[in-house]
């Protein structure tokens, strides 16, 4: 099943760019009015299509190289291509001649936003505010540069504002989500977007975003229901599936688990990504030869998928097929490197992690290093991955760079004492022992009875070890 591009525009929009790119692009003249081609333009910025938008744009200037509309685009192109001065001085140029004009306000906002200078920023989207045009954008927009400021209560503040005028909105509803359970305020937002589906019960994108979090605060079942109300407004809610897979998965109910991440294959062309998905429930479970038999469908589905080939590495280094493991890691890792020169990204840390597991076993101490380090510099990386990679470094006695990437871990997830533990232990091992004491409280005793006995047994440090108290006799 093909994925239908224009799924959220109307017909018109369609139309006048199915029209342009059956004329303009195959070299063709056609005509088309100054507000026809604002509609292309806009559709090419919004799904960030780079080589129609320039050709669009080149060609409303070549017939209306005075319209202001059409050099305000031209600004919205080059903020794209990452060309943030010229962009902005087009736009002080055309503020000097139109003073009035909020469309230029608001795309300095733009710019000024792209460039990093967020106050610069709001300042032009409240001036943009003043004409009364597209507020839930730029609320939206407002809100986005305060969290960028790190004032998460006023970025809070604008994407309320911003619901309250597009109360559908995906990307404002998960913004507010995110900003909201940083900041600690998850009650607030429970009680936000529960009056949002009040209001309208058949906003499926405030609902997801409730189940969201619901499940941050613990209540699972009241999730369940928030995304099968989703789900029963629109059938084809791809996300709302996948999330209540999840939920099912962590509650360990396979079969649920597996069933609904199966039904999404009525409705996305990505069958590839079910298929690895389902795998990777499989694979959790411990189940490794029905992990195989689906990811072996991913890759029916799309043979060069990466991430499914170093998944089933990893299957097969559980089910002791070093040579099967090793033949797909190595394939998972061609497959990545042409994909990642193809996209000029740095990769996918999935399979970097994946291909790091099997050489670390496999005994390949340097390659493995390498797939780690390639899987930090991709990014994105989750919290079992960075778990993984502190494993790997202790149990190679890589003390000092374990250290490094331990403290980093440890900032970005200061209530998890597994880092506290292995950092105690690497710095008593490098005899820094001051600054394992400064752990000790934040350990996970049994852990590190098992990776560190020595520490246990030291006669200054071991009994600063955190240890429950021992049952009383009665």
């Amino acid at each position: 099943m093909k994925k239908d591009r224009f799924k959220d525009y109307d017909k018109e929009v369609r139309d006048l760019v199915l029209d342009f790119e059956r004329t303009v692009l195959k070299g063709q003249q056609q005509f088309f009015d100054v507000d026809e081609l604002e509609i292309i333009i806009d559709y090419y910025l919004e799904v960030n299509d780079q080589q129609p938008l320039d050709r669009a744009v080149g060609y409303a200037e070549y017939l209306y190289p005075d319209s202001t509309e059409v050099r305000i685009r031209r600004a919205h192109q080059m903020i794209a291509h990452q060309q943030f001065d010229p962009a902005v001085d087009m736009l002080l140029k055309l503020r000097k001649e139109e003073p009035d004009n909020t469309d230029i306000a608001y795309t300095l906002g733009v710019a000024y936003g792209a460039k990093g200078d967020s106050q610069k920023a709001i300042a032009y989207y409240e001036e943009a505010l003043t004409d009364g045009w597209m507020p839930g954008r730029i609320y939206g927009n407002i809100a986005e540069e305060y969290y960028k400021l790190g004032d998460l209560p006023k970025a809070i503040a604008y994407y309320e504002a911003a619901l309250s005028e597009e109360p559908a909105d995906e990307v404002t509803l998960f913004n507010y989500y995110d900003t909201c359970f940083q900041a600690h305020c998850t009650d607030q937002a429970m009680k936000t977007l529960q009056d949002i589906t009040q209001r309208d019960p058949y906003n499926k994108y405030a609902w997801y975003t409730l189940a969201c979090v619901l499940l941050a605060l613990g209540q699972d079942d009241k999730a369940i229901d928030a995304l099968q109300f989703a789900i029963a407004i629109d059938n084809g809610f791809v996300d709302a599936y996948v999330r209540l897979s999840q939920i099912y998965h962590n509650r360990g109910d396979l079969g649920q688990a597996v069933g609904t991440m199966l039904r999404v294959l009525e409705h996305t062309d990505r069958r590839d990504d079910v298929y690895r998905t389902v795998g990777s429930i499989y694979a959790h479970a411990g189940n490794f030869l029905s992990a195989l038999a689906y990811l072996r469908k991913a890759i029916d589905s799309n043979p060069t998928d990466a991430e499914s080939f170093a998944s089933m590495a990893v299957c097969y280094m559980n089910t002791n097929d070093m040579p099967a493991a090793l033949a797909a890691a190595r394939k998972a890792l061609n497959l990545e490197d042409a994909l990642s020169a193809q996209h000029e990204d740095e990769g996918n840390s999935e399979v970097f992690h994946g291909v790091a597991l099997v050489y670390d076993v496999a005994g390949y101490f340097d390659k493995a290093s390498e797939c780690y380090e390639r899987m930090l510099i991709a990014g994105n990386c989750t919290e079992p991955q960075c778990q993984d990679y502190t494993l790997f470094l202790y149990h190679h006695q890589v003390y000092d760079i374990l250290i490094e990437f331990g403290e980093e871990s440890l900032a970005l997830y200061p209530h998890d004492n597994f880092y506290s533990t292995y950092l105690a232990a690497a710095y008593f091992y490098t005899n820094r022992y001051n600054k394992a004491r400064k752990m000790l409280p934040d350990v996970q005793p049994e852990l590190l009875d098992s990776i560190c006995p020595q520490l246990g047994q030291h006669p200054l440090l071991g009994p600063l070890i955190p240890r429950p108290d021992p049952p009383l006799d009665l």
